[in-house]
Order: structure tokens, then C-alpha cells, then sequence
């Protein structure tokens, strides 16, 4: 189990688990799981799947990542998350009811965990603001509050059909990306994935125009208070600064971010590579 905890946090960063062998995690190997402390902060009336397309490596277009993604909307407050991740968190809290060792639940989960997109939107919480939380390896969840920017939209001629929705266009620039959008007035709300919001209708498709990141709408489920919307409650408080600095540096240099934490014991690898880092938001 301890080489699988080990596997797990290198699959975070991309390092090569052919040179692990001497490094372990304080901290960690006697310990029970505990799952993450919530508040609760409403129930969804409809949620949105979405399949979002990345391209990480701007000199690699071809080679793209995706991942299922979950727009919960309740009375107050909507949430993009990934849906792995919310599967996840769902079986660490059994697992620790279950008293679970760390390594014995971490070394199951590997797999989920090296496709998870850990980053989570919150729009109007508080009101009228946008709150994003990400993990950082080893060392927990941190978050930001944004005012809620609405992009300034421009409709355009054009129709698509997605999940059986009749779909209008608009085109925005926003945070330094060129997008389009297609949105169904026949769902009133207006919201959609990420920080999209403020068209006369759901979202259900944006793509901005490098086809460097692309959302879609997959599935529909109107089934009223089916989940329940939550955020992690012991998250560190940043700035958007800080916060986009520590993902900048974490791509930059993994092995010296990692280190940083003060939990590892050992040596790591003096070939960890920097990762391809291109992320949504290229301005403020």
C-alpha cells in the first residue's frame, strides 16, 4: 500500500513512477481516512452534464484531455465540478465511516484520481460573486472570490441542436480568449459552464476560437433536489494572484513545488519535467 500512496502523488504531478522507490509521505501511513468537512449550501434543481475538451500543450493541439463535467443549479447558488471528483468525495466519506486506512483508500482510488479535474465554480457565493476551489497536492483546497463578471455578449446568427434543444449563438471575448456559445431560451436560466453566464437561456455549448477548450452539454437531468451542492469547508483563503501563481509554479517546477510541502522524506527525481501549462484565462 505504501508504493500505491507514493503512485498517487506522483500521479498528480506527471513524474515517471519507475524512480519512486525512495520517497515516502510523513504522516500518512498509519493514518485513517477522513473525508473533507462540508457546508452545504443548497439542493440542485436541474443538473447539466458537459464533456470538456482541454488541450494543455499548445504545441501539441492534437493531443486533448477530457473530462465529464457537472453544472448543479439550485435556488441560489450553481456549481461546476467535475463529476469524478463528486463520485469521490461521495466514497471517502463511506470509507471513513468505515474507519479505512489512507493508503489501503488512496492506492484503490488511483485510477479515479489521475483523470480528476479538481477545479470547482461556484457563481453567487456569496451573491453576486464567483468563488473557485482547486486542490493542491499535499497540501489541501484553496479558493478565490471573483466579482461575477457577465462577458459582453453579441448575438449572431445561427442555430444548433443539442440534446434535443433548439440553440441560438453568441460570441464574447473574455479573460484574454475569443468564444462562442450556444444557448436554449427554452431553459430559462441563465447560466453555464465555468464563469459562463448571462445569455437569455441555459448554455450548452462554448468553444473558444483555438479550439483550445471546449465545452458541450452530454445530458439533462431535471429530477428537483437530487444532489445536494457543497463546498469544502476548511479551504485556505487567497487572491486570484496568489492562486494562479501556485498552479503557474506548480507546472513550472513540480518536483521543487512538491518539496516545498515539507511532506516527503527522500530524494525525488532530478528529471522531473515541467508540464505543459495553458491555462483558460490568459488576461484578467
Amino acid at each position: 500500500m505504501k508504493k500505491n500512496i507514493i503512485l498517487l502523488l506522483i500521479s498528480f504531478v506527471f513524474i515517471n513512477t519507475a524512480h519512486t522507490q525512495n520517497i515516502s509521505l510523513s504522516n500518512t501511513e498509519n493514518s485513517t481516512v477522513k473525508a473533507a468537512k462540508k457546508n452545504l449550501l443548497d439542493n440542485s434543481t436541474i443538473d447539466i452534464q458537459y464533456e470538456m475538451t482541454i488541450v494543455n500543450d499548445v504545441n501539441n493541439p492534437e493531443k486533448k484531455k477530457t473530462h465529464i463535467m457537472l453544472l448543479q443549479i439550485g435556488n441560489r447558488i450553481s456549481k461546476f465540478s467535475d463529476y469524478g471528483l463528486l463520485r469521490i468525495d461521495s466514497m471517502v466519506q463511506e470509507y471513513a465511516k468505515q474507519n479505512r486506512s489512507s493508503m489501503e483508500v488512496f492506492g484503490s482510488m488511483l485510477a479515479m484520481k489521475k483523470s480528476v479535474f479538481a477545479l470547482n465554480v461556484f457563481k453567487n457565493y456569496p451573491n453576486d460573486k464567483i468563488t473557485v476551489v482547486d486542490r493542491v497536492p499535499l497540501s489541501g483546497d484553496i479558493k478565490y472570490e471573483e466579482k461575477k463578471i457577465k462577458p459582453k455578449w453579441e448575438f449572431v446568427e445561427g442555430a444548433m441542436n443539442i440534446c434535443g434543444y433548439e440553440c441560438k449563438k453568441a460570441i464574447t471575448t473574455f479573460r484574454g480568449r475569443n468564444y462562442t456559445a450556444w444557448y436554449t431560451p427554452k431553459i430559462a436560466i441563465s447560466d453555464g459552464p465555468w464563469k459562463f453566464w448571462g445569455l437569455p437561456g441555459l448554455i450548452l455549448k462554448v468553444t473558444d476560437d483555438k479550439n483550445e477548450y471546449d465545452f458541450e452539454c452530454i445530458a439533462i437531468d431535471k429530477q428537483k433536489n437530487k444532489n445536494t451542492i457543497y463546498i469544502t469547508k476548511d479551504c485556505i483563503n487567497t487572491t486570484k494572484a496568489k492562486f494562479d501563481e501556485t498552479f503557474r509554479n506548480l507546472n513550472k517546477n513540480p518536483g521543487a513545488f512538491l518539496q516545498a510541502t515539507g511532506r516527503i522524506t527522500g530524494s525525488l527525481p532530478d528529471k522531473i519535467k515541467s508540464r505543459p501549462y495553458n491555462p483558460i484565462e490568459l488576461s484578467e
